[in-house]
């Protein structure tokens, strides 16, 4: 992937406008995307993009153990509800199988060999199987199944990885809308019973049924470790934090 990142923005130095110009939210969307550090940088965390990678709706790049933690811990993050509002479960995002060369470390496309990243060829993935290629792989090879694993794929729902049109950005929410209608999540999965009597879906259906516990969406064991794992991160942090008002304690005591 490189990672060559660079300095990472703000989103105050991202919003920033001029009156008669484009709205805020216009130019933070614009130089979001048109930014390296999307491409090498997890949006949330703001760490280093590593596997094992996630994606939402709009195609943007997080650290799964970020999302994680996310979805465990929200007060973690100061910025959290301006970047990911829509996450929130693991039906909102889908894992991404990048092919990583073994000769350079960098993320490539398997048909092409072209590397994914920041002012290169546009990429998209499948939802289905969260397959990543470059677009032209699509052009080359024209098929409904996927070109590694063969699954069978839905054309209408690929999703472009950080787009840079309007028409990309467009088509990605256009994407959304219709699943959201279907009573579906961005991961292709059902919505779930409360949300979809929240949304006036299931008007019929009975009321009453426990709320989903937050690990039910929590199926294999890979996600498992790493919820343990941001789990103990943020147990040990409560620790050090306790640590250190016991010797000011003492501090002033003496």
């Amino acid at each position: 992937m490189g990672n060559d990142g660079g300095s990472i923005p703000t989103r105050r130095e991202l919003v920033k406008s001029t009156k008669g110009e484009r709205t805020s939210s216009e130019l933070f969307e614009q130089n979001l995307l048109n930014a390296t550090f999307v491409w090498s940088t997890c949006l949330l965390s703001k760490r280093p993009l590593e596997l094992p990678v996630v994606s939402d709706y709009l195609g943007h790049l997080y650290n799964k153990d970020s999302i994680l933690e996310w979805l465990i811990s929200p007060e973690n993050f100061g910025d959290g509800e301006a970047i990911v509002p829509h996450i929130k479960s693991l039906k909102d995002i889908v894992e991404l199988k990048i092919t990583k060369d073994e000769t350079s470390g960098k993320w490539t496309c398997p048909v092409t060999g072209k590397e994914l990243k920041a002012g290169g060829s546009k990429f998209d993935y499948l939802p289905e199987c969260g397959h990543v290629f470059a677009e032209s792989a699509f052009r080359e090879i024209d098929t409904d199944n996927c070109l590694e694993c063969g699954l069978k794929y839905n054309k209408d729902n690929v999703v472009t990885i950080n787009p840079t049109t309007k028409s990309d950005v467009e088509a990605n929410k256009a994407r959304m809308e219709r699943l959201i209608n279907g009573g579906l999540t961005h991961s292709l999965k059902s919505v779930s019973n409360k949300k979809r009597r929240k949304n006036g879906e299931d008007a019929n259906e009975k009321k009453g049924k426990k709320k989903s516990k937050a690990g039910e969406s929590i199926h294999n064991e890979e996600t498992l470790r790493m919820t343990k794992k941001v789990l103990e991160s943020v147990q040990h942090d409560m620790n050090s934090r306790k640590r250190s008002e016991a010797i000011q304690d003492l501090y002033l005591k003496a």
